[in-house]
């Protein structure tokens, strides 16, 4: 390619939000995502969805063109059917899905970080330097207010309040040595592994690789209380500490 060419095309690793299947009836899937999507809107809106029907027996009985225009009314971006044999593959073809056969993500990437576009995407260079170095923690020693966004690469650290409507970000580990109130995802771009920790659980929501729970799903007797956030499989789970 030369350098006169108008665009590169190579192949990439990206995080997507993954939809499975349980059921054939739309109205029912309908019903469980208008649910979903109301407990944190803006998480999912324009989020790249793959829909995963690698153990799902009735994969062919599956209204693909229905589900496409299904997810896509809840803000999200259909992008593509994994799983399933020829018959799942015309159809998805046939509903304007790309598909990836029985294509296996790695495993930290099969899970969805936030999707929210206004994070600060990853140049090549960036990228590069990831693969060299660990990205460093970013430490943060005032409050962090309502309507403000923090993203780190690596680990954040808060050393300040988070307030209502605030937002922390990090491909790593979040500690937060003051109040919590606002939302904190770790483990932003897969990693399972990323934790939570906080001086006050007083979260609207809290996230880790795109396993969340909001203010509602949270323990009251955690309310205020120090506490650590990790992942067990897909649970989100949330101790004292």
């Amino acid at each position: 390619m030369t350098s006169s060419s108008p665009f590169r095309l190579k192949g990439s690793l990206v995080t997507l939000s993954i939809l499975k299947p349980l059921s054939t009836d739309l109205s029912a899937i309908d019903a469980g995502l208008t649910a979903k999507v109301a407990q944190a809107p803006a998480m999912f809106d324009r989020a790249p969805l793959l829909i995963d029907l690698g153990d799902f027996e009735q994969a062919e009985a599956l209204d693909l063109a229905g589900l496409r225009a299904l997810v896509a009314r809840h803000g999200f971006v259909p992008v593509a059917v994994r799983g399933g044999g020829e018959t799942v593959a015309a159809a998805a073809a046939a509903a304007g899905f790309g598909f990836l056969g029985e294509t296996r993500l790695p495993p930290e990437a099969e899970t969805a970080p936030d999707p929210d576009p206004a994070t600060e995407p990853a140049s090549e260079a960036e990228a590069q330097q990831t693969d060299a170095a660990p990205a460093p923690t970013r430490v943060v020693t005032q409050p962090v207010r309502s309507g403000q966004q923090v993203y780190s690469r690596g680990d954040l650290v808060v050393l300040a309040a988070v307030s209502p409507g605030a937002e922390l970000l990090a491909d790593g580990h979040i500690h937060v040595y003051g109040p919590l109130r606002g939302r904190a995802l770790a483990g932003l771009r897969g990693n399972t592994s990323a934790r939570i920790y906080c001086r006050a659980l007083e979260a609207e929501m809290i996230a880790i690789a795109g396993c969340y729970q909001v203010a509602d799903d949270i323990d009251p007797a955690l309310h205020g209380q120090p506490a650590q956030v990790y992942l067990e499989g897909e649970d989100l789970i949330i101790n004292a500490l």
